[in-house]
């Protein structure tokens, strides 16, 4: 049933931007996940579109399978092409070492979203490198951040996740992380001083988080004042060249 309810919520969304015929691009890698997977499983599950219509019917709705959804990376990547977004950087962050999450629900279940490696990403990458910073390599960047442990009420393993993902990328020598999600975003950032708690070493050295999205506008001029840095819970001095 409550996989039910998810189908027919994502349907009931997706139907809104066919009425306008756009396709939908998102910021959100969960948000992509569901979208991308309902969309696909109504267009080759005629049954399960009938039933799911039939849901919509009340609310003078229905799914027709007419558009697409992307993450904004998939948009970047398809369209505009990273050589295109290289010549728009305004201010290369040049010198900066960046650890790249990508977060597993872009990667995962590839055969529909068919993004990038699930076990060997390398676009997020890529992006770090458009934008002129230098990424780093570690052992654990195909992992879970763990937020869905913690969405379930398992903290301490939530924890675990944040602790293993962070201190690897110490080791690594990057000076922050960052990720294409939000949700990943917020773990790692908020997560990491709950995790700083039981993991001194977190307490040590801190990682300072920057969303995807953060880090293209900080490329393209913007400041770490215009970007809400100082709205962040890890709040580490990040030196960018000017």
């Amino acid at each position: 049933a409550n996989q039910y309810f998810w189908i027919s919520t994502a349907a009931r969304n997706i139907t809104i931007a066919e009425e306008k015929k756009l396709n939908i691009m998102t910021l959100c890698n969960g948000c992509e996940n569901t979208l991308a997977i309902v969309n696909h499983k109504l267009k080759n599950n005629p049954a399960l579109k009938k039933t799911v219509n039939e849901a919509l019917k009340n609310i003078g709705r229905e799914f027709k399978g007419t558009i697409k959804t992307r993450h904004f990376l998939q948009v970047l990547k398809e369209d505009i092409g990273l050589d295109h977004l290289k010549k728009m950087v305004k201010t290369p962050l040049t010198g900066l070492k960046v650890a790249g999450h990508p977060g597993c629900h872009l990667l995962m279940p590839n055969e529909i979203l068919k993004f990038d490696n699930p076990v060997d990403p390398e676009f997020y990458d890529q992006y770090i490198e458009a934008l002129g910073a230098t990424p780093v390599d570690y052992l654990t960047k195909a992992d879970c951040c763990g937020i869905s442990l913690a969405l379930a009420g398992d903290k301490e393993a939530s924890s675990r996740c944040v602790k293993t993902k962070l201190i690897d990328v110490q080791l690594s020598g990057a000076q922050l992380i960052s990720t294409a999600c939000p949700s990943c975003f917020n773990q790692f950032d908020s997560g990491q001083l709950m995790a700083s708690r039981d993991y001194p070493q977190l307490k040590e050295k801190p990682i300072p988080v920057l969303y995807g999205v953060e880090l293209l506008a900080l490329a393209m001029g913007r400041s770490l004042e215009d970007i809400g840095y100082n709205l962040h819970r890890v709040k580490i001095p990040i030196k960018i060249k000017r």
